[in-house]
């Protein structure tokens, strides 16, 4: 087999797996937008501020086909929420991608919405964290600049000290009346 057609389907594999990646898991949670989990977490940078429940989401900085859309939407949701659940709720953006600029999680989490927290980890931290709430995520093979990631939001509570995993949301659109749901219940409870 020559090298031209040999790449030529590598590449056509990779595109094949990284829509796979992001089609098959939708299809087979169709109909399941929210899991119950508590599972206790104990990772150093999450839940370090005043803020009780967070939901949290996980991608890379410029990720346009499924970040973007899905912060855009969480900051429309976030801004109908009352000034007193926001006191006690936050959003929070974590880079899987270990960008040589530190700061661009902060500022890619913030464009989308002031309130917004983004955080940068490096790369033994980004293995740490997707292990711990079961995120997959890897270099795109047809882009060095791109990577292939779930797109789910975990709904993360912290009482005392004691940091726990509470909902996993899958499917998207978010249903995001079951998620408001969660975190009013939550911050009363």
């Amino acid at each position: 087999m020559s090298r031209k057609i040999h790449s030529v389907i590598l590449v056509s594999l990779a595109l094949l797996t990284s829509i796979a990646v992001m089609i098959v898991p939708s299809y087979f949670t169709r109909g399941i937008s929210r899991t119950e989990v508590n599972k206790k977490i104990d990772l150093p940078l999450l839940l370090n501020d005043d803020k009780k429940v967070k939901l949290v989401f996980f991608g890379y900085s410029g990720c346009q086909d499924i970040c973007t859309p899905r912060l855009h939407s969480l900051s429309k949701f976030y801004n109908a929420l009352d000034k007193e659940t926001k006191k006690k709720f936050g959003v929070t953006f974590i880079d899987i991608s270990n960008p040589l600029d530190k700061s661009l999680p902060s500022r890619f989490a913030t464009y989308f919405n002031p309130d917004f927290k983004g955080l940068f980890l490096d790369k033994k931290s980004a293995r740490l964290y997707a292990r711990a709430f079961d995120v997959f995520f890897s270099k795109s093979l047809l882009d060095k600049h791109e990577y292939n990631h779930t797109s789910n939001l975990y709904l993360v509570t912290k009482k005392n000290r004691h940091k726990r995993i509470r909902y996993i949301y899958t499917a998207y659109p978010y249903d995001y009346k079951q998620i408001k749901s969660d975190i009013q219940r939550l911050l009363n409870g």
